[in-house]
C-alpha cells in the first residue's frame, strides 16, 4: 500500500509539473520573460531559451513544493520544455536557412541532435534545481503547520501505538542503487550541460548550417586561421594571443611576394578573439566573398581586448593609464602584425571594425588615428564613452567619445565609415542614427546599414558581409 501510494504520488507530481509547465511556457508567463531580458540587451533566440529554463525550473518548483516527489517533478517539467519550447525549436531550424548573400544553408543533423541533447540536459539540470529549491520551501513552509495538525489527529485517536517495522536489507539496497544511479545520472547530464555556454554567448542556432552550394558549379577556396601572440611592454609584459585569417593564396608559391589588406576586427564584451569566428562567421563570409570573386584577398587580425581589470576595457586607455589597451593596438599589434605578415603597411588599406564594445573601440582608436587606418566598420557600437575604464572623469570620457572628438580632428574627416544597427537595438539604434547626422554635417562619407533584429549575431553577420563588400581599398 505505501509503495503503491509512493507511485501515486510521484505520477500526480509528474503530472502537476507537466501541466504547470505547459501553462508557464506560453504567453503570458514565458513572454513577459522574453520581455525583460530582451530588454537586458539579449536577442530572441537566446531569451527564448534562458525563459524557457527558467519556467521549467519553476514548474519543477511547484511540483516538489506540493506534492514532494523530485523524480516526477523534474519528469514533468523537462517534458513540458521538450514539448512547447524544444519541439517548436526544431520545427523553426528546419525551414530554409540563407546566408547573406542569398545561398541556401544546409542544416547538419549531426549539431542538431548534438544541440538537442545540450537543452534536454539543461532543462533537467533547471528542473533539478527547480525541485531541490521547491522542497525546501515545502520543508519551511508545509512541513511545520502539518507536523502539527497530524499530532493533534493522532492525540484525537485512542488507539494503541505502533512501532515502525525495520527496513528490510533487501529493499534496503534496492534504495541504494537507485540513489547512485540518480547521483550517477545527475552528474552526467551536469557534464553534458557544462558544453552549453555557446548557445548563451552566441545563439542556439550556432553552427546548425553549413556552407551553401556555390553558383555556376564554383568551388571553395579556404583561407587559414592561425593563433598568434604578442608580449605587450605597454601592458606590462602581458602576453596577448590573437588570431589571424591569411586568405587563400597567402600560402601559394606564386604569392610569395604579394601583400594584403588587413582588416582588424574587435570583439564586445563579453568576449574573445575567437568570436568573430564561432558567432560573426568572418571567415565564412570571406572565404565565400573570395570564392565569388567579389573580393579581393584579405588578412583579418582578431585581438584580444580583455584587460587585467574588472570593467570592460572599452578597447581603450583608462584613466589612470594602468591599462593602455588602444595605445597597445596602434603602437604594438599594428607594427608586429606588418612586419611578420604581407600587409599593405599603409592606412587606405588598413581598416577596423568590431561589433557593440567592438564597435565603439573601433570609431574611438579610428578616428584618434586615421593615419592608421582609413576605414570604419561599426557595428551595434555607440558613439560616447561609458563604463568604469574611464573613472568617470569629464576629460577623459570627453576625449573618447567618437560624437564629440570627431567635430575638432579635421584630419578625421577623410576616414570612410560604415555604421550597422538594427531596428529593435535599444539604445544602439538612437545613437547610430545621431552619429550618422553628425557625418552628414561634416560631409563626411558613411554607408548606414539597417537590418531588421536586436543586439545579436544574426545582424552582425549580415552586416559584416555587406561591409566586406564596402571596403574599397586604396579608395
Amino acid at each position: 500500500m505505501k509503495r503503491f501510494r509512493g507511485t501515486l504520488l510521484s505520477a500526480l507530481s509528474c503530472l502537476l509539473a507537466l501541466l504547470c509547465g505547459i501553462l508557464l511556457l506560453h504567453d503570458p508567463f514565458v513572454g513577459q520573460g522574453v520581455s525583460l531580458l530582451l530588454a537586458a540587451g539579449l536577442d530572441v533566440l537566446r531569451a527564448q531559451l534562458i525563459a524557457a529554463l527558467m519556467m521549467t525550473a519553476a514548474a519543477a518548483l511547484l511540483a516538489m513544493f506540493v506534492l514532494r516527489k523530485r523524480l516526477g517533478a523534474m519528469i514533468g517539467a523537462s517534458g513540458a520544455f521538450f514539448s512547447v519550447y524544444l519541439l517548436g525549436f526544431l520545427h523553426a531550424e528546419q525551414q530554409p536557412v540563407y546566408d547573406p548573400g542569398g545561398g541556401l544553408e544546409p542544416l547538419n543533423g549531426a549539431v542538431l541532435f548534438h544541440t538537442t541533447l545540450l537543452m534536454l540536459a539543461l532543462a533537467l539540470v533547471c528542473a533539478f534545481i527547480g525541485a531541490a529549491i521547491g522542497g525546501a520551501l515545502g520543508e519551511v513552509l508545509l512541513d511545520p503547520p502539518f507536523q502539527v495538525a497530524q499530532k493533534l489527529w493522532q492525540r484525537r485517536q485512542s488507539g494503541p501505538s505502533y512501532v515502525q517495522a525495520p527496513i528490510a536489507p533487501a529493499r534496503s539496497g534496492r534504495k541504494l542503487i537507485f540513489t547512485l544511479a540518480g547521483t550517477i545520472t545527475m552528474l552526467g547530464l551536469i557534464v553534458l550541460a557544462s558544453g552549453s555556454g555557446d548557445l548563451f554567448l552566441f545563439s542556439p542556432d550556432l553552427g546548425l548550417h553549413v556552407l551553401p552550394t556555390l553558383p555556376n558549379g564554383r568551388s571553395y577556396m579556404f583561407g587559414t586561421v592561425i593563433q598568434d601572440e604578442m608580449t605587450s611592454p605597454i601592458l606590462g609584459g602581458q602576453k596577448k594571443a590573437f588570431l589571424v585569417y591569411l586568405p587563400p593564396s597567402y600560402m601559394t608559391a606564386q604569392a610569395t611576394a604579394k601583400r594584403y589588406p588587413t582588416l582588424y576586427l574587435l570583439h564586445g564584451s563579453p568576449g574573445t578573439a575567437i568570436d568573430w569566428i564561432k558567432g560573426g562567421k568572418a571567415d565564412q563570409s570571406v572565404n565565400t566573398l573570395i570564392s565569388l570573386g567579389k573580393i579581393a584577398d584579405l588578412i583579418l587580425v582578431l585581438p584580444d581586448g580583455n584587460g587585467r581589470a574588472r570593467a570592460p576595457s572599452e578597447w581603450g586607455n583608462s584613466f589612470d593609464h594602468q591599462q593602455n589597451i588602444e595605445t597597445s593596438v596602434v603602437n604594438e599589434l599594428v607594427p608586429y602584425v606588418d612586419k611578420k605578415y604581407r600587409t599593405i603597411a599603409d592606412a587606405r588599406h588598413r581598416a577596423i571594425g568590431g561589433l557593440s564594445m567592438g564597435g565603439f573601440g573601433a570609431a574611438n582608436i579610428g578616428i584618434h588615428h586615421p593615419n592608421i587606418f582609413g576605414s570604419i566598420i561599426s557595428l551595434g557600437g555607440y558613439y560616447y564613452a561609458e563604463g568604469a575604464i574611464w573613472g568617470n572623469k569629464a576629460s577623459v570620457l570627453q576625449q573618447n567619445s567618437p560624437a564629440l572628438v570627431l567635430p575638432n580632428k579635421k584630419e578625421a574627416w577623410k576616414l570612410h565609415f560604415y555604421l550597422g544597427a538594427a531596428t529593435k537595438d535599444h539604445p544602439y539604434i538612437t545613437e547610430a542614427k545621431q552619429f550618422a547626422q553628425e557625418l552628414t554635417k561634416l560631409h563626411i562619407p558613411y554607408t548606414f546599414d539597417l537590418q531588421e533584429g536586436y543586439h545579436a549575431w544574426r545582424v552582425w553577420q549580415v552586416q559584416l558581409y555587406h561591409a566586406l563588400l564596402w571596403l574599397q581599398w586604396g579608395g
